[in-house]
């Protein structure tokens, strides 16, 4: 049974961790590896939850929180006209929060939060080394359409990889993983030339994504960490080092990566029709799932903007108790431990603000392992003799 544990474990982790949207594999329009995974692992859930296993009070509050808030703008959503199949197009990325309820029956002790650690690593080099050579193929042939043909003809609509700009610089969902695989090597490995290796190397991908939001949310990440969160007169220096090569990136890479007024003004303009369509009622509790606006009929690019147009202030009240949830559960744990996992949600809450991540399988797969993490950690007695390094 243990072995089956780790063998579900790992095929549901990677999958998420390298799977970008999920359409990855896919094995017809309409079903895919993520969704047999999904009903596999809500099987486990069921299993566990008749066998008397027991959740922990976090977890059954976020679940009961989310399906309150879930109801309500589904029959919101419904009342204000909106199509069944556009309701439900927002309702399924958003039941990968069931995954807390499987990871927490999953995670249960310190070898098992440095398996899920393991995978982290692991599929941030795997990301990286994808992105170098891709890379290095444009590099060869100085043709972006040579790469667009490898790697998206078995894709049947081509959404799964795009390209910024004529450079090479590849966008792939899942890039976010680059940025999680990057705090868990720095955080959770011991000093070595393995560790340092790795983290150069998941850099130049970062890099050779082009995407701003993932480098500017991960060096915000690492001004809380130095500035507030682990402080001394070294992290001065850290954060300066830190900005200079942060400035440094978007001087060089600025010209490379196509022209972002469009993007910026798809945003800007998704904003106004946000800010236009606000009434009393939607203040409170949205307008429902399955309303868009006409720039955007399903989903937005910020995250925060998409859950206050669909669910209100009681929407950004729910993520907002998530992160309190995770400061509380780092707070109790030993924080060397702990830190790295709330670096994870920190990041996520940070890039939600530009992409759409925090209400999305990839953001909520990475909040679902840092707080089960975190949780397991503060429920264990001697916390500093259970090092992660």
């Amino acid at each position: 049974m243990q072995k089956l544990k780790y063998i579900l474990l790992t095929i549901v982790l990677l999958e998420l961790f390298l799977g970008g949207t999920g359409r990855l594999i896919e094995f017809s329009s309409f079903l895919t590896l993520r969704m047999c995974l999904f009903m596999l692992y809500m099987l486990v859930i069921l299993i566990y939850l008749f066998t008397n296993r027991t959740l922990p009070v976090e977890i059954v509050f976020i679940i009961v929180f989310y399906i309150i808030i879930n109801i309500i703008a589904i029959a919101n959503g419904y009342l204000n006209g909106a199509a069944p199949p556009d309701i439900f197009e927002d309702v399924k990325p958003l039941l990968n929060t069931f995954l807390l309820c499987y990871l927490s029956f999953s995670i249960k002790k310190t070898g098992d939060i440095k398996y899920v650690l393991k995978l982290l690593k692991i599929s941030a080099i795997i990301l990286a080394v994808f992105h170098i050579i891709l890379y290095c193929i444009y590099l060869k042939y100085h043709d972006i359409a040579i790469l667009y043909a490898a790697i998206n003809s078995a894709q049947s609509d081509n959404t799964v990889f795009l390209f910024k700009g004529d450079s090479g610089f590849l966008n792939y969902t899942g890039d976010i993983y680059l940025c999680i695989g990057f705090i868990a090597w720095e955080q959770y490995h011991k000093k070595s030339y393995i560790k340092y290796f790795a983290l150069g190397l998941i850099t130049v991908a970062i890099v050779l994504t082009g995407t701003r939001g993932l480098i500017i949310s991960l060096g915000l990440v690492y001004i809380v960490k130095w500035l507030f969160l682990k402080f001394n007169y070294r992290s001065l220096i850290y954060m300066g080092v830190g900005l200079g090569m942060l400035a440094g990136v978007f001087v060089s890479i600025q010209g490379n990566i196509g022209d972002k007024d469009e993007s910026d003004q798809t945003r800007v303009d998704q904003i106004r029709q946000v800010v236009e369509r606000i009434t009393p009622a939607s203040v409170i509790i949205g307008h429902g799932y399955g309303i868009g606006v006409p720039i955007r009929p399903i989903h937005m690019e910020i995250s925060y903007l998409e859950i206050f147009h669909k669910q209100g202030i009681i929407g950004l009240l729910y993520y907002a108790t998530i992160l309190i949830i995770a400061y509380v559960a780092y707070k109790k744990c030993n924080r060397e431990n702990a830190l790295g996992f709330y670096l994870f949600v920190l990041f996520i809450y940070f890039v939600s603000a530009t992409n759409p991540y925090v209400n999305h399988p990839l953001g909520i797969t990475a909040i679902s392992v840092a707080l089960v993490s975190m949780i397991t950690l503060s429920k264990m007695q001697n916390n500093t003799s259970n090092s992660l390094l």
